[in-house]
């Protein structure tokens, strides 16, 4: 049986990914320069596969990465134990070198905890019971200063925001600051609004600390390539029309994309048709009704009809006297309903032109609402 050559569930690498030569180029050469950077997309842009794409690259040109994600931390202890496990893990050693290791170099007073799965891989914690935390959280990120002698070291933080929950912003920027052109870091989220505020309000500790590097969706062009070489190469036929539906619905947000792809080479025995593409239309959109009828519910009444007033106007000239009236709705209160959106990362904003982050969600809205 043939595998599916398309893949949407975790990190993509390789021959399931698509493009992205121009920004893979670019974030080399800024790594290669020492720069910090943040790295926002939202939701199921694939950015994560994009850094660790990338990584995985450079590690040929012995480029060693630690990469920690955020988002299920919730407190100090439990933030330094995942960052120096994080850091453990990408010594690639013995569990008795990585030991002698910080407790020759570091200096570290709390006992290191070394813990086997079942499959006998090691993961590492220390006893923190009375500890100095912010000197414990000093003295591990200080560590990686050892590795960046011998290679090139990059730390990324996934879902960055929520360090902010964690009261060790002013901390982190402190030591991260002293690492300058040694190591390079690397921050990203989904939460565009909170970065914003971290990284562009002077009062906040990460102001202006970093480049902006933006990835934007694939273009149409790219995945024409991608979908109909797939379908060629396992002997099957998709109509280019078919891929400018799937554009105009996922906007070439990687994840959905590949999902469309999924569904429809799945059902497709030798060519693709409407009954296909309408098939898998309905089975993606019934897997995330729930979320999305989650996410409407979630929205006050003048929010929602900010909503219909995005959809019917495009994003644009939202303050037409004739919609407003239509919807029952002041100029006020719309553009209270639209800032509230904006901070709830459901619409965004570019320029002269509000749009929404999740082109699943415009679409599911535009059908039902």
């Amino acid at each position: 049986m043939i595998t599916n050559p398309f893949y949407y569930a975790g990190a993509i690498t390789n021959e399931h990914f698509c493009n992205r030569v121009g920004e893979l180029k670019e974030l080399k050469q800024d790594i290669d320069a020492g720069l910090n950077l943040l790295i926002y997309a939202p939701r199921r842009f694939r950015k994560t596969s994009f850094v660790l794409k990338t990584l995985e690259e450079l590690k040929t040109t012995d480029t060693k990465y630690i990469f920690l994600d955020l988002m299920y931390i919730s407190t100090q202890e439990e933030f330094i134990n995942r960052y120096f496990n994080a850091i453990a893990q990408s010594l690639e050693q013995s569990s008795e070198k990585i030991v002698n290791f910080f407790k020759s170099v570091v200096k570290l007073r709390p006992n290191i905890n070394v813990n086997f799965d079942y499959s006998g891989t090691p993961s590492f914690s220390l006893a923190l019971n009375g500890e100095d935390k912010e000197k414990t959280l000093e003295d591990v990120m200080n560590a990686v200063l050892d590795f960046a002698k011998k290679s090139k070291i990059v730390v990324v933080f996934d879902e960055f925001q929520e360090i902010a929950n964690l009261k060790l912003e002013a901390k982190l920027r402190s030591i991260i600051q002293l690492h300058s052109n040694k190591i390079s870091y690397i921050f990203m989220g989904s939460k565009k609004s909170l970065l914003h505020q971290m990284f562009m309000d002077k009062s906040r500790p990460f102001y202006k600390s970093v480049k902006h590097f933006q990835i934007k969706e694939i273009a149409k062009e790219s995945w024409l390539t991608f979908i109909v070489d797939k379908f060629r190469q396992s002997s099957k036929i998709i109509d280019e029309k078919y891929i400018d539906d799937i554009i105009s619905i996922t906007k070439g947000f990687p994840y959905y994309t590949q999902q469309f792809a999924y569904e429809i080479w799945n059902l497709t025995q030798k060519s693709v048709n409407d009954a296909i593409f309408q098939h898998a239309l309905k089975t993606i959109i019934s897997r995330e009704e729930d979320l999305f009828t989650l996410e409407w519910d979630n929205t006050t009444a003048n929010q929602k009809k900010a909503i219909k007033i995005i959809i019917d106007k495009h994003g644009k000239n939202l303050y037409d006297e004739q919609y407003l009236a239509k919807y029952h709705i002041k100029t006020g209160s719309i553009q209270t309903a639209l800032k509230a959106l904006i901070q709830k990362d459901i619409v965004d904003k570019s320029k002269d032109k509000y749009y929404f982050q999740d082109p699943l969600f415009e679409y599911f809205i535009r059908k039902n609402f």
